[in-house]
Order: structure tokens, then C-alpha cells, then sequence
């Protein structure tokens, strides 16, 4: 068993020692550098950025192993596909270009793409028959006190080590029944996501009725459009949404 952890300790020390650079919160110190990252169909490559890495350059270390590469990601860069800047010692993903295998389509910073991203979304008032029928001005203030309950909630997620998502913001929805005149707004029930050919793979999580009828796996597919320290902009299917880091995290 020790020889076991030393031989991972000393392969992973020799893949920083290649960048130059120490690891980050990834999932470089588990041991899964390359292949175990990657579902079926996937053509990214997944590995450390090393010292060296400009607006114009990506140095990279593959995670499958092997010495590092430098990929040209100019135009990358000027279309916006550089995803999260890049920082020795971080975990990358990389979209070759199909015609030069020396430059890069696209880049994400898989290490600063985790966090915590959230929106701040306001109930919605329920339709109250209680108040229906009253006089206008009873009626009025009964809505008036209502609407103070009505201040914005975060709800997002999280995207966490080892392609682990959360959802932020149940416990409003889960607390929240039929009889409150409030309705709390509910956050995609995410509890994995991936990349997948440079495109962000959120998967939710199955309900019992999903279960009973033996339904496909459902996923949220988006493109990204913007990543950094502190935001995060997807294109859905239905629109785009813009996200905040919480607490930094």
C-alpha cells in the first residue's frame, strides 16, 4: 500500500516538476491526469498549463503524459475562446484545431471554472383567493405585506472536484409548500457535469418518476462565453445567463 501512494506521489511530482508549477485545487493530486477525465466522444485534451503560457501561447503538459506542448492560440484568444486565463500548475482543457495540431480552437481553465455560481432570482407572488372578494384597499394592503417576502434568493450551483455539481438554493424550493403565498424559484437538480468537445455538460439528477419510466439520462448542454475570477456566462438552449461567484469560492 505505501509503495503503492509513493509511486503516485513521485509520477505526480514529476508531471509539476515538468510545468514548473505546484498543484491546485484539481484533480491533479488524485491521479487521474488524463483518460479518466474523458466520456466517449470527447476529443479534448485535458492537462497542466506550464510556465511559459501567454495571450498568444498555451504550454501544456498532456495529462496522458509525455513532454509539454506549446499550441498557438492567437486567434483563440481574439475570438474569445480562451475560456478563464490560464496559470501555471492549472488543469486545462484544450479543442485542437482540426487542420493544425499545433493550434488551439479553444482553452478552459478547468480550475477557475470550479465554484460557486449563482444568481440572485425574486419569488413570485401565488395567486391568493383568500384576498379575492375583499375590498380594494384591504386587498391592497394584505399584497403589501406579501410583497415584502418577495426579496431575491441565490440559486445556482456548484461545480466541485472530480466532475461533482450541486444545486444552490433547494432549501428555499424544499421548505416552501402549496399553501405559501410565496413561490420560491427552483435550481436545476445538477449532480455531475463534464466538458465535452469544449461545451459544458451539466447532468441532473433523475426523479422517481424519471426512474419508473426508464427515461434517458438528462443533461443541460452550454457554451461558454466568458469566465472569470468572478463571473460566468453560459448560452443555454433557452438563453443565456450570466452567474457571480459566491464568497469568492
Amino acid at each position: 500500500m505505501r509503495k503503492s501512494v509513493l509511486c503516485l506521489v513521485v509520477a505526480m511530482a514529476s508531471l509539476l516538476a515538468a510545468c514548473g508549477g505546484k498543484p491546485s485545487s484539481g484533480e491533479k493530486p488524485d491521479g487521474n491526469v488524463g483518460t479518466s477525465t474523458k466520456i466517449e466522444g470527447d476529443s479534448t485534451r485535458y492537462g497542466l498549463a506550464c510556465e511559459g503560457c501567454t495571450d498568444s501561447v498555451l504550454v501544456f503538459l498532456p495529462g496522458t503524459g509525455g513532454n509539454p506542448v506549446t499550441y498557438n492560440i492567437v486567434e483563440a484568444f481574439m475570438h474569445r475562446r480562451v475560456i478563464g486565463r490560464p496559470k501555471t500548475g492549472d488543469w486545462v482543457a484544450v479543442v485542437l484545431n482540426g487542420e493544425d495540431s499545433l493550434k488551439a480552437d479553444m482553452v478552459i481553465n478547468l480550475d477557475e471554472l470550479k465554484g460557486q455560481w449563482v444568481q440572485w432570482v425574486a419569488p413570485t407572488l401565488r395567486k391568493n383567493p383568500m384576498t379575492e372578494g375583499l375590498e380594494e384597499a384591504v386587498q391592497e394592503e394584505m399584497d403589501s405585506l406579501l410583497r415584502e417576502r418577495l426579496k431575491p434568493v441565490e440559486i445556482g450551483f456548484a461545480l466541485k472536484r472530480h466532475y461533482a455539481a450541486q444545486p444552490i438554493g433547494l432549501l428555499h424550493a424544499l421548505t416552501s409548500s402549496d399553501d405559501d403565498p410565496v413561490e420560491f424559484p427552483v435550481p436545476k437538480r445538477y449532480m455531475e457535469w463534464h466538458v465535452f468537445n469544449g461545451r459544458l455538460v451539466l447532468k441532473i439528477r433523475p426523479t422517481k418518476e424519471d426512474s419508473l419510466h426508464h427515461r434517458l439520462e438528462v443533461c443541460d448542454t452550454a457554451d461558454f462565453l466568458l469566465l472569470t475570477r468572478d463571473s460566468l456566462r453560459l448560452r443555454f438552449k433557452d438563453g443565456e445567463k450570466g452567474y457571480s461567484r459566491k464568497n469568492g469560492q
